[in-house]
């Protein structure tokens, strides 16, 4: 699906030229992170004294897990991965030429193409195997032999919705003896969405808990298979029984909720309890916002929050009160006056807000702070 835009500067805010010079100039991205492709297949690891020839000759320039090294990348993928519940990755494309990167293939998992500068044409071919998962690779299928079902080109502020599975290819439009040529720049977003397989591969992790689990099965001498049947039928019937608690579903819905995402972020020196309160009564404290806030009552005026791999409960507050220091805009020392003036500042406000920053549930407001 094509979803074009008039905006042609729709995503310069999260990449563009500038920052993918920051990468290959100040940072350290080794094979096969950093990588090119031509004609269809990927060339040979190259040293950095190679990469703008190869460029140059027509080779595409990939990045994988770009969102890991960009800010706004990262918190794109956190967005994603609150809205979607699933975990997502990025990767940058620079294709400087009329030539096709790789070989019609298919992905599995969602992809979205985010054109950021240049042309790039897109075929898109129906699907051979529905829904394939990972160990179903696309090098081992034979593409179809029918038409694009959809052929397009993307221009700066469009994206493409490819599903998993679908068949596709691209080739960079223009040429550098064009007047108005510029290379193509585009973000692909892979969603990892999880599937039934994905589930039992949870249970089944869950398994060697069991001690029974962990047994041998009995020996089979040729042509008597009965104990290990009896044995077998015995563990299926456990398996039944657990598949048949609220646990089995419950427990792996709040494994979904907090798994694949970032650690909190880093706040020196507040984290080591210096200059919390730098700001006075201005000082704006907020939540990670790559993170989704669990607040739960667990008690009158006692409060849990689960945010990351971090729980604290707090006790002594109203539930509205804790809910409004979580929310996604922060708050200031005047907010909390105004919400809560009997509260003592000295004696429960510091110490609480100290310990909530401390232990990086709370953050100082800052660009780092929010990861941007």
């Amino acid at each position: 699906m094509l979803i074009s835009n008039d905006d042609f500067s729709k995503f310069f805010h999260l990449f563009g030229w500038e920052q993918l010079n920051y990468l290959l100039n100040y940072h350290e991205i080794n094979y096969p992170d950093l990588r090119f492709v031509q004609d269809g297949g990927s060339l040979p690891n190259a040293k950095k004294e190679q990469w703008l020839e190869l460029i140059q000759q027509g080779a595409t320039l990939i990045i994988n897990g770009v969102h890991t090294r960009t800010p706004e990348l990262r918190k794109l993928a956190a967005h994603i991965r609150q809205e979607t519940g699933y975990r997502s990755q990025i990767n940058l494309y620079c294709s400087p030429r009329s030539e096709k990167g790789f070989n019609c293939h298919y992905d599995t998992h969602e992809v979205l193409i985010l054109q950021i500068d240049g042309e790039k044409e897109w075929l898109i071919f129906p699907e051979t195997i529905a829904a394939p998962v990972s160990s179903m690779r696309s090098s081992e299928q034979i593409p179809p032999d029918v038409p694009p079902y959809l052929q397009c080109i993307l221009k700066p502020g469009d994206v493409l919705y490819i599903p998993r599975g679908h068949w596709h290819y691209a080739i960079a439009c223009g040429s550098p003896s064009e007047e108005d040529y510029s290379p193509s720049l585009h973000l692909t977003l892979g969603i990892d969405c999880q599937t039934g397989l994905d589930w039992m591969t949870w249970l089944g992790q869950k398994l060697p808990e069991n001690p029974e689990w962990r047994e041998n099965l009995p020996l089979m001498p040729q042509a008597d298979r009965t104990a290990v049947q009896n044995h077998l039928e015995k563990l299926r019937d456990q398996l039944i029984s657990r598949l048949q608690t609220p646990e089995a579903i419950s427990d792996y819905l709040d494994y979904l909720g907090y798994c694949d995402r970032p650690p909190l972020p880093f706040s020196f020196p507040h984290q080591l309890g210096s200059k919390i309160f730098d700001g006075g009564l201005e000082t704006r404290f907020i939540c990670s916002q790559l993170h989704l806030v669990q607040i739960l009552t667990t008690g009158e005026n006692q409060t849990q929050i689960i945010i990351g791999s971090k729980q604290a409960t707090i006790k002594g507050l109203p539930p509205y009160l804790v809910k409004n220091l979580f929310r996604p805009e922060g708050f200031t020392l005047l907010d909390l006056a105004e919400w809560s003036p009997f509260l003592d500042v000295e004696t429960e406000v510091i110490p609480l807000l100290t310990l909530l920053v401390t232990q990086g549930i709370l953050l100082v407001e800052s660009s780092e702070a929010i990861g941007g």
